[in-house]
């Protein structure tokens, strides 16, 4: 058992890993300044992490001071045997960063304390499940960080619609957005579809109580956010309608039985063929959802983070998966022609977009 505790530590760094990069890389991106001396608009200037250098250096004292603080609880929790487990050291740890987020409004601390609440709820449900069940607790987890990532999203949009927390609600909804392209990612691919495999079983999933109660509180939550910023506008129906999409097809997967997605030699079944279908066209919709919101929303940087999105999708799908079941003509025919589409349509949105920024902008100079 410990071997698997020892995996799952080092599977929580590698999520960690995987998510916080693109989050520093993205937050890089939008921290730019125009060239040639231009200032970031002031319409989009909580796409800054900070305002100022001296309020970029205070986020970081306030991250070390509350780095010192998680330490110093770990420190004097193994002096006295470690009364407590490591996910309560870490889960301190949580709310020292919340606080710092909340009295500090610091967006570096709030995306510390999210990235950190996800990988505590993932290793508890993990240490939940009874020890027979070493597959099992591995489909809650997913199950889970999808429908929380769905839950940020709504989230960090309600808060972008207040001014003073607008930079807090980009940090949220950008790491649900890079969660849920990741999870779609992983377990569209032949690698992440074995896992899923391995990792169905009928009702093995409600062998522990808490697993069933926290994702129950889970789904409501996710249910009633959706709801409420479809009333509130907050959401696009389209969004919600997509999410909730999402929603169902990762809830399905608990309810799934004991069933091969794999043949012999690593083939997929038409059952197999079905899931790699509904998970890789899921991803790709999503991608260009992004996009499409991004457009609706005049928000720029969802539009980059989509392309970036389905650039990568384009270089790894198609090598994965379509130059396998296609002939290699036939695979650049519908290659090129999946590009051209979706470029002209990213690029009459593009146009549109502009059009209507320069309009807003004469109008202000009117």
């Amino acid at each position: 058992m410990d071997s698997w505790i020892w995996s799952m530590v080092s599977m929580v760094f590698y999520i960690i890993s995987l998510i916080f990069v693109p989050i520093l890389i993205i937050g890089a991106f939008l921290r730019r300044r125009r060239r040639h001396g231009r200032e970031l608009d002031e319409s989009n200037w909580y796409l800054q992490l900070s305002l100022s250098p001296k309020d970029a250096m205070s986020q970081w004292f306030l991250i070390l001071g509350g780095l010192a603080l998680a330490n110093m609880i770990y420190a004097i929790n193994n002096n006295f045997g470690s009364p407590l487990s490591w996910r309560l050291v870490l889960l301190a740890a949580i709310l020292i960063f919340g606080a710092l987020a909340y009295w500090g409004k610091s967006v570096y601390a709030a995306a510390i304390g999210v990235i950190g609440f996800l990988v505590w709820w993932a290793a508890q449900t993990a240490f939940w499940q009874p020890p027979e069940g070493i597959y099992v607790w591995g489909l809650a987890v997913p199950i889970g960080l999808m429908w929380l990532a769905i839950l940020l999203y709504v989230a960090g949009f309600w808060q972008m619609g207040k001014s003073a927390w607008k930079r807090f609600g980009v940090a949220w909804v950008s790491i649900g957005l890079i969660l849920v392209n990741f999870l779609l990612f992983v377990f569209s691919t032949r690698s992440g579809l074995l896992v899923l495999e391995e990792m169905i079983g009928g009702d093995r999933i409600f062998d522990a109580w808490q697993n069933v109660i926290s994702l129950f509180v889970i789904a409501v939550m996710v249910a009633m956010a959706l709801l409420y910023g479809c009333f509130k506008k907050i959401v696009l129906v389209e969004e919600a309608t997509f999410a909730g999409i999402l929603f169902f097809i990762f809830g399905l997967l608990a309810a799934l039985p004991d069933q091969s997605l794999f043949e012999s030699k690593r083939q997929l079944t038409a059952l197999g063929l079905f899931w790699a279908a509904v998970l890789n066209f899921a991803l790709l919709f999503e991608i260009l959802g992004v996009i499409f919101a991004g457009y609706l929303r005049r928000e720029i940087w969802m539009i980059n983070f989509g392309t970036l999105l389905l650039l990568i999708f384009t270089a790894v799908k198609y090598f994965d998966w379509f130059f396998k079941f296609m002939d290699k003509s036939v695979f650049f025919i519908v290659a090129g022609i999946m590009l051209f589409a979706i470029g002209w349509g990213m690029e009459r949105g593009r146009r549109y977009l502009t059009r209507s920024i320069n309009s807003q902008i004469n109008q202000s100079n009117q």
